[in-house]
């Protein structure tokens, strides 16, 4: 029974984004950190602490990374220790772990897949069902499909991670292409069929744009290309019975679109008037918000408005973590540049880890995707892939 802990506790980790973010009896700790808590005492009792010390040397731009964290909330706070550095510590845990199962032959690939078929499965009978499980403890968005009076849709689907529809867009799209270059070829075209239309009931443009996107760049890899660009094209017409042209050409709906230019711009004007030594070690975990064109302490807000990051993941590193943050986070990524630069177009597409990433950081762009804990551990247990 312990062996068969030991050797599967790693899929703890898979249960983050489907453990909702309710509040619990203990301070300070919601429904979702139970799986990351099991991880963790799990990890300390059945690792070997002298491989721990032995594998950090081949983790260290995450381990300098936590280490530029720890120096800034000193600088900042006067303290060390806060919930974003035991976040990451919690990520270079997954990088360790993962790199010693790996010295064992550990399959990885089919609890990323289960996780992309409930994504799919949630999304899609939430819709048809009107499935409602009412709000986290963010009392923002309902788990399940969220109405609005948009006309075309009856409304948007959440799932049960953090962040909203859009973060579950998101995961449909990022899960969905792992899936789909693990997928047996005679499976592919259900899988994109599915991923498409899951990711479309989100009505998250940013996700659904980019999942496209990147299926064609993996389609047009692969010997028979022209079935599963047929298959992408049914998929376009199936969701265009749902509002898939008015949900991008309404004039009503593009002022999400210049939500996010506003908050953006106004994100650059704050960090081009702060001062030097902010611009160049940041404000700080938690302290700075975005409320459409408002930038600025998050305790300055009225509580009754949503803050949130600029919905620009890299423009949010810059004000978490300063020039200089943000560069030694980015050093995090450099055996990911390196393989980039040094294979060809085929192979990269082809990798369903490094396909998964390249979607993560193009989300990034128009998201705070890379700061929503609850989806982002995916991306570093993808890194480790790559980094071996």
């Amino acid at each position: 029974m312990i062996n068969k802990v030991k050797s599967n506790y790693i899929y703890l980790i898979f249960l983050i984004p489907l453990f909702p973010h309710y509040e619990t009896n203990l301070s300070n700790i919601h429904f979702d950190d139970i799986p990351i808590i099991l991880y963790l005492i799990s990890f300390m009792f059945f690792v070997n602490k002298k491989e721990v010390f032995q594998e950090l040397k081949n983790f260290l731009p995450l381990f300098v990374f936590i280490t530029y964290l720890l120096f800034q909330n000193l600088l900042i706070y006067s303290e060390t220790i806060n919930t974003e550095v035991f976040r990451y510590i919690f990520y270079l845990l997954i990088f360790i772990h993962i790199s010693q199962l790996k010295k064992e032959n550990f399959n990885f690939k089919k609890a990323p897949m289960l996780l992309f078929y409930f994504f799919a499965t949630f999304s899609i009978f939430s819709y048809f069902l009107k499935l409602d499980f009412g709000t986290d403890s963010y009392n923002y968005w309902n788990i399940g499909l969220n109405l609005n009076e948009w006309g075309f849709t009856p409304g948007r689907v959440n799932g049960l991670q953090a962040g909203g529809p859009n973060s579950f867009g998101d995961l449909i799209c990022i899960f969905g292409l792992y899936t789909l270059v693990n997928t047996k070829n005679s499976y592919k075209p259900a899988v994109i069929i599915c991923a498409i239309v899951a990711c479309f009931f989100t009505y998250s443009r940013s996700s659904l744009l980019v999942l496209i996107f990147f299926i064609v760049v993996y389609i047009f890899s692969q010997s028979d290309w022209k079935k599963n660009l047929g298959v992408v094209l049914l998929s376009l017409l199936v969701i265009s019975n749902f509002g898939f042209v008015d949900r991008f050409s309404s004039e009503r709906e593009t002022e999400g679109i210049q939500d996010r230019i506003q908050m953006q711009t106004a994100t650059a004007g704050f960090l081009s008037n702060s001062e030097p030594l902010e611009l160049a070690f940041g404000n700080g975990f938690n302290n700075i918000g975005v409320v459409n064109d408002k930038v600025g302490d998050i305790e300055e807000f009225n509580e009754e408005l949503r803050v949130t990051g600029p919905h620009n993941s890299y423009l949010f590193l810059i004000l978490k973590y300063g020039i200089i943050g943000t560069v030694v986070y980015f050093f995090i990524f450099l055996k990911l540049i390196k393989k980039i630069f040094s294979v060809n177009l085929k192979t990269l597409v082809t990798s369903s880890s490094i396909l998964s990433i390249l979607a993560f950081l193009t989300l990034g762009l128009a998201s705070d995707l890379l700061h929503n804990h609850t989806v982002v551990w995916f991306l570093y247990y993808l890194l480790c892939d790559v980094n071996e």
